[in-house]
């Protein structure tokens, strides 16, 4: 047995074909679980070779190879006894981007590309015996059109789909037209550095994507190995390497590590159902303890980490810093501060913070509030003023469709500001985020902020999940002290005043213009004509005309948000009633989401 670990440069450099035997099941990767933070791991070390920065090699995990007999004639040979989905994913890459380059007339990389997916032996005659990879027999012909058709639209065409479908419901051919996707987008943030942006690329790919291969002899027991690789059991976690090297390092200085544990790491251990259990959805999940301590060298490093490297990351910081008895010090003052966080009631300015973050999905900045609550310490007005901030920056821009592909690099940029900045915690915040007016990081005016919400169907360009959020922080923001408290929890549901389906009850005017109904459909999804129901209440109203509608809301529901329509009601709810109340409300939800005046 041989074993070794190669870039891609070398596993797929050489003329030699690696082979899916039929019994492999078929291809099976999907793009939330495997295709999405694999690309999120490319681009990332793509960045910093962009950038002239040191970087990882990203490892990829193991595949297993079986020698097999070269017969007079043939290419060298290899069964894939495991790893095939890594291996077919890597080669739907790697020809997806060539097609690019082909299109771009990046000609010098298109070849380089085509020499790791294409053998070149001028004494070959059989066709597929050219593609370094040959899936098993389900998905061969999926395969080979990719290979042929040399572009997304081409491939579209062999499959039938629409022009500018994302998927023609194959998932080899699926994965090719996402990374396709994903490559073009990140050439297009800008154009005018394809060729370093080429070069980067190519350079991760060949160089930086990496692979531990066994190759197996004659004498081992393939099945054997393939089972042990595949064994369930209990792998270590990030964090238990980083424990282990921080108490080696530890002993090592002739440290007191039993009081050192009993401080500082104990607790986690104590409570070791919270800290290892898993948060986050599917491929993303793993456990707290994990994610703590990637947030945690995020801040110290004030750099991208990405949790494959999260051990040889902190192995690095943790020499560096060469105390290891501050360093477990550091972990559990951030570490009180995560479960406060974690366990914030939204009755406070803080906790609504963190349950509005949470629907909006915008994990990737929490470095920058656990970093507020450890910086602003006690002074809960300052720092709960700068989460005001943080949150209207990221609602205004979720409702201005403004991409959040860039808030792991703007976590970075605050970290820093927050570090090295002048003035309080808030007023460094403030500055970074007000820095920037390009669409990728900038933060919507009051101007552009009501345009979205006047204009814009939010019904539609929201999931339901930030939209019911938004709805709900406009009904907190209009109570008062002297408002009861209304438990506004998930089981309220979004409702249109004038329903989509309005045809039967609410007809237009005779003398409407011949596009008022298409004017009226996209209406009903903006925000004058929203609010929130209980979901016994919304069935009842949600077609029936407008007063008897008016009537079910005014009498059971008990929100301030429905209490308001009766100032926008003029004994029916038309075209007027739901811009007026859309003003209203628009008015309201910059007073929510402040943003400073004439920044």
């Amino acid at each position: 047995m041989d074993a070794g670990t190669l870039d891609l440069k070398t596993i797929f450099g050489q003329d030699r074909r690696h082979v899916v035997p039929l019994y492999q099941r078929p291809y099976v990767w999907e793009e939330k679980k495997q295709w999405e933070p694999l690309w999120t791991d490319i681009e990332a070390v793509a960045r910093r070779v962009l950038a002239d920065q040191s970087t990882r090699a990203h490892f990829l995990g193991a595949i297993v190879l079986e020698h097999q007999p070269k017969q007079t004639g043939c290419l060298e040979t290899r069964l894939v006894i495991d790893g095939q989905q890594r291996l077919t994913t890597l080669q739907l890459l790697l020809e997806a981007f060539a097609d690019f380059c082909k299109t771009s007339g990046a000609e010098q990389h298109h070849k380089a590309l085509a020499k790791l997916t294409r053998n070149d032996d001028p004494m070959n005659d059989d066709p597929v015996e050219q593609f370094k990879v040959w899936p098993t027999t389900v998905d061969q012909e999926a395969f080979q059109a990719i290979m042929d058709c040399g572009s997304p639209a081409e491939l579209r065409k062999h499959y039938e789909a629409e022009e500018d479908a994302s998927s023609v419901d194959h998932a080899i051919a699926d994965a090719y037209l996402y990374f396709h996707r994903r490559i073009a987008d990140w050439f297009a943030e800008d154009p005018a550095a394809l060729t370093p942006r080429l070069h980067a690329l190519l350079a991760t790919l060949r160089e930086h994507i990496r692979l531990v291969v066994i190759d197996l002899g004659k004498e081992d027991d393939a099945q054997l190995i393939f089972e042990t690789l595949n064994a369930r059991g209990t792998p270590l976690l990030p964090a238990d390497l980083v424990k282990n090297h921080l108490f080696h390092r530890a002993q090592q200085a002739a440290l007191p590590i039993d009081d050192l544990y009993k401080a500082h790491w104990k607790p986690f251990d104590r409570a070791h159902r919270y800290w290892r259990k898993a948060v986050g959805r599917g491929q993303q999940a793993r456990a707290r303890i994990d994610t703590l301590l990637q947030h945690y060298l995020t801040i110290q490093a004030r750099d991208e980490i990405l949790v494959s490297h999260l051990y040889v990351a902190f192995r690095d910081h943790a020499t560096a810093i060469n105390s290891p008895a501050k360093t477990l010090e550091s972990i559990g003052q951030y570490a009180a501060m995560y479960r406060t966080i974690e366990d914030l009631p939204p009755t406070t300015r803080a906790g609504l913070f963190v349950e509005r973050v949470a629907a909006m999905d915008t994990g990737t900045i929490m470095p920058i509030v656990l970093e507020l609550f450890v910086s602003c310490g006690m002074k809960t007005a300052e720092r709960d003023a700068a989460l005001v901030d943080l949150e209207s920056f990221l609602v205004r821009r979720m409702v201005c469709r403004l991409t959040p592909k860039n808030y792991n690099r703007l976590a970075i940029d605050l970290l820093k500001a927050l570090a090295d900045g002048s003035g309080s915690p808030r007023e460094r915040l403030q500055v970074a985020l007000l820095a920037s007016q390009a669409d990728t990081l900038r933060w919507p005016t009051d101007e552009k902020f009501t345009t979205s919400l006047l204009n814009d169907r939010l019904y539609r360009t929201l999931t339901r999940k930030r939209l019911r959020m938004f709805l709900r922080a406009l009904e907190q923001q209009l109570h008062t002290g002297k408002t009861e408290q209304v438990n506004l929890d998930n089981r309220l549901t979004i409702e249109h005043l004038m329903p989509r389906q309005w045809k039967k009850h609410w007809p237009l005017p005779e003398a409407a213009a011949a596009d008022a109904g298409d004017r009226r459909d996209h209406l009903v999804h903006t925000l004058g004509n929203l609010t929130l129901l209980t979901r016994t209440l919304n069935p009842s109203v949600s077609n029936g005309p407008w007063e008897q509608k008016f009537s079910q809301i005014s009498r059971h529901s008990l929100l301030r948000l429905n209490k308001e329509i009766e100032a926008h009601d003029q004994g029916t709810w038309d075209e007027a009633a739901i811009h007026a109340r859309g003003k209203s409300l628009a008015a309201l939800a910059c007073k929510t989401w402040p943003r400073p005046m004439g920044a």
